[in-house]
C-alpha cells in the first residue's frame, strides 16, 4: 500500500471515530445552532425593530439528509415563525441524531409534505422557545418575550415530496418565564 492509501484510511477512521464519539455521548456531543452550526445554510441574523429581536432564520434548501452539524440550524429554519400572535424563535438548540428508520404512518403522517418512501431520522435534544410580542404598551423593550425551556425535546428530520429536508424538535416546557428580551443571534 502506498503512503497516500494509508493516510486516506487513517483519515476515514478518524472521521468515523469522531462521528461515533459525538453520537455516543448525548450530553456532550449534540450540535447547537448558537455555537455556529449550520452557518452555510443561512446568512447572519437580521434584526426586527418591531420585536427588538432577530427575524426567523431562513435557510437554503437542504437537498440531502442534514449532517449532524446542520440539524440545529434546520430546526430553527423550520420552526422559527412570525405569526399574527407573535414572533416564535428557537434558541440554544442542541440536537443529537438517531439512526434513520422507515416511515411509519402512525407517527410520521403529520409531518408537513413528508415523502413516505424516504427514511425518517429521529432527533432528540433541548431548546428554548421565545414567544415575543411587539414592543409597545404593555410590552416594554427588553421584557417583551416569554421563554419556554424544553430540556427534553424530541423531533425528526424528513424528506419532503419536493426532495428537500426539514427538521423539528418539540417537548414539554415545565418552567415558562416572562419578561425577557428577544434573542438577536442564532
Amino acid at each position: 500500500m502506498s503512503l497516500f492509501t494509508h493516510m486516506r484510511n487513517l483519515s476515514f477512521s478518524l472521521i468515523a471515530f469522531g462521528f461515533f464519539a459525538i453520537s455516543a455521548h448525548p450530553g456532550t456531543g449534540g450540535q447547537t445552532a448558537w455555537q455556529g452550526g449550520g452557518r452555510e445554510l443561512s446568512g447572519p441574523p437580521e434584526y426586527n425593530v418591531q420585536y427588538q429581536a432577530r427575524n426567523p432564520r431562513r435557510c437554503k434548501t437542504l437537498n440531502a439528509p442534514p449532517r449532524a452539524d446542520q440539524v440545529a440550524a434546520a430546526v430553527q429554519c423550520e420552526m422559527d415563525v412570525d405569526r399574527p400572535t407573535g414572533l416564535f424563535l428557537m434558541q440554544e438548540v442542541t440536537v443529537n441524531m438517531g439512526n434513520p428508520r422507515n416511515y411509519d404512518a402512525d407517527i410520521d403522517g403529520d409531518l408537513k409534505e413528508i415523502d413516505p418512501s424516504a427514511a425518517v431520522i429521529p432527533v432528540y435534544g433541548s431548546l428554548k422557545q421565545f414567544w415575543c410580542s411587539p414592543v409597545g404598551v404593555g410590552y416594554p423593550a427588553g421584557k417583551n418575550c416569554t421563554v419556554s425551556p424544553m430540556p427534553q425535546a424530541l423531533g425528526k428530520c424528513w424528506r419532503t415530496t419536493f426532495g428537500d429536508w426539514k427538521c423539528n424538535l418539540v417537548g414539554p416546557s415545565p418552567n415558562q418565564r416572562t419578561g425577557f428580551p428577544g434573542p438577536t443571534t442564532y
